[in-house]
């Protein structure tokens, strides 16, 4: 059966949902349809205009800021972390992963083609040129049926939603809303309505607590793709049932106003919206720093007082889980391309034993690690490692190796579940030349523990690691790493357990009266971008800025050797 994709994008959801449909036995790929025609002028207006009428005035201010915020994102993007240099990192790193639309078509040995609008002549065309049995519709404007039409069987769609009740779109927000259970996908014929036609394969997915419409999204991307790929099998076969829809007399779902999103964030306190205006300003200010010569002056003071290192914290690295813990493949991938290009990546026992000597380190000196037991370390921040040629350190707590077992902050936090390593993962980062420390067995808040029990911790902890890798362990970071989580009594336990270093987590470079047993880190996520980091290395980010300017302690002001304040 040959099939004929019509898309308005390549982002990486309908990529997944391509290369699912044709990894299916007994389909061929006929070829992708890419819509590219621009929205006119005299439509944008008359949207601007029914959208001011249905939102408020402020829409106008609200649209401006949008369009300033991505602007500005592109530029900071761009400004230090070159397109091409993080795309060839990516290449190399995952030699079988599509990043494009071009990376599908030659794969599964099919043509892209770009067509302007998927309703014109031009379209039809090329669909029928194509001689498509099916057309598979993922993620574009409503079609008309001179185009969805044309395929022997015609065309199906993938709709992340249950029909009819939720037809339209976005994805996920009116199942939030209202407060349903579940949420849906639905793989439908394409008619003349919107969302109405026949349903061949649907399913739904459990909505968690910890929701939010962009983590809903997230799960219904993987769904769809799986679903959709179902469908086409049984159309193949010769299976699939054709389901008319109940008419409930129930209107298409459309954009939420500004008020029913600010409703839905009140009743979902963990949904993080970021403010377009406060994403303006950080972006103006990361741009002014870098190109009025200010980074570069305190970068060259900074190496020539030697007075300054840095390590960059990371948790997981996976393309699903946008959250503070979590770091893309292509935000990890400009991380390490500007770290390799501006900085000097060093591994974790040269910045050890530096501090220990009280010798400094060597100017622009940065470390890279990873705390917890994500298997996603592995599958997706090794090979960019590897690539890019660049030292980490893991810090696990071995009691989730190989196991279902979920960190309290995820259980709190986070609507998804998360696979650990296990035991070969480790013995497998060890062998790619990665450093491993510990960090405690059970993932235990030390500051609330008794002694006797932190120290059964890390003496197991360490244990079951030299066990697996057969190399001693003398790392250790602190499961819970703010101040108060280290208190003299644990840190000394974990001096007297045989480590020779201690790294916490609540920010701060690596000075000159820096200790061992209180090594600073600072995090780093999808949400920094390379020029954000690179300006965190120097203590030139709005917060250390900031800091210094309200005289508060300074994260960049280290306690003398060996103390334990």
């Amino acid at each position: 059966m040959r099939i004929a994709f019509l898309t308005g994008s390549s982002d990486r959801s309908l990529r997944d949902a391509i290369e699912r449909v044709c990894e299916q036995g007994g389909v061929e790929p006929a070829g992708i349809l890419l819509d590219t025609a621009p929205t006119p002028l005299a439509r944008r207006l008359r949207n601007l205009w029914r959208s001011t009428r249905k939102h408020g005035w402020s829409y106008v201010w609200f649209r401006f800021l949008e369009a300033v915020v991505a602007v500005t994102d592109r530029l900071v993007r761009d400004a230090v972390a070159k397109p091409g240099d993080v795309d060839a990192l990516l290449r190399r790193a995952f030699p079988g992963r599509c990043w494009t639309l071009d990376d599908v078509a030659r794969k599964y040995g099919m043509a892209a083609h770009e067509v302007g609008s998927l309703n014109s002549e031009l379209a039809a065309s090329v669909l029928r040129e194509r001689n498509a049995d099916l057309g598979v519709v993922v993620g574009t404007r409503i079609l008309k049926p001179r185009t969805f039409g044309v395929p022997r069987l015609g065309s199906i769609n993938l709709h992340k939603g249950r029909v009819p009740e939720y037809r339209g779109m976005p994805p996920g927000f009116w199942e939030l809303s209202d407060g349903a259970d579940t949420a849906g996908v639905t793989v439908h014929f394409i008619d003349k309505g919107l969302d109405t036609g026949d349903v061949v394969a649907e399913s739904t997915i459990p909505i968690d607590r910890l929701d939010t419409p962009d983590s809903l999204l997230e799960k219904l991307h993987a769904e769809g793709a799986r679903v959709l790929a179902s469908a086409v099998a049984a159309i193949r076969d010769g299976r699939a049932e054709r389901r008319q829809q109940t008419a409930l007399g129930i209107k298409a779902r459309t954009s939420p106003t500004r008020a029913e999103v600010q409703s839905l964030m009140a009743r979902l306190p963990h949904w993080a919206v970021r403010d377009g205006a406060v994403a303006a300003v950080r972006n103006l200010y990361l741009l002014f720093i870098y190109y009025s010569g200010i980074y570069w002056l305190a970068s060259r003071v900074n190496r020539m007082r030697q007075q300054r290192g840095s390590i960059l914290l990371y948790h997981r690295v996976n393309g699903y889980s946008r959250d503070v813990l979590t770091v893309d493949p292509e935000t990890f991938a400009s991380h390490l391309t500007v770290l390799a290009s501006c900085c000097r990546v060093v591994t974790t026992s040269e910045v050890v034993s530096r501090v220990r000597d009280g010798r400094p380190l060597e100017p622009g000196s940065v470390a890279i690690h990873f705390d917890d037991c994500y298997a996603d370390i592995l599958t997706n921040g090794a090979p960019l490692l590897k690539s890019a040629g660049l030292p980490a350190c893991a810090f696990v707590s071995t009691g989730f190796l190989g196991t279902e077992r979920r960190f309290p902050h995820d259980i709190e936090k986070s609507p998804f579940h998360f696979p650990n390593l296990d035991a070969a993962g480790i013995r497998r980062w060890v062998e790619l030349g990665f450093e491993i420390g510990a960090h405690t067995v059970n993932h235990i808040d030390m500051g609330r523990q008794p002694v006797e029990e932190v120290r059964a911790e890390l003496i197991r902890s360490a244990e079951e690691l030299r066990s697996l890798t057969g190399r001693p362990v003398e790392l250790f970071s602190y499961p819970f790493g703010g101040r108060e989580h280290m208190t003299g009594e644990n840190r000394g336990v974990v001096r007297e357990t045989g480590y020779k270093a201690i790294f916490s987590a609540y920010g701060g470079s690596i000075g000159a009266g820096c200790g061992p047993w209180d090594i600073p880190r600072m995090g780093a996520s999808h949400a920094t971008p390379a020029l954000y980091c690179l300006l965190m290395t120097e203590g030139l980010t709005p917060g250390q800025v900031l800091g210094r300017l309200r005289h508060a302690p300074s994260r960049l002001v280290m306690r003398p050797a060996g103390k334990f304040a």
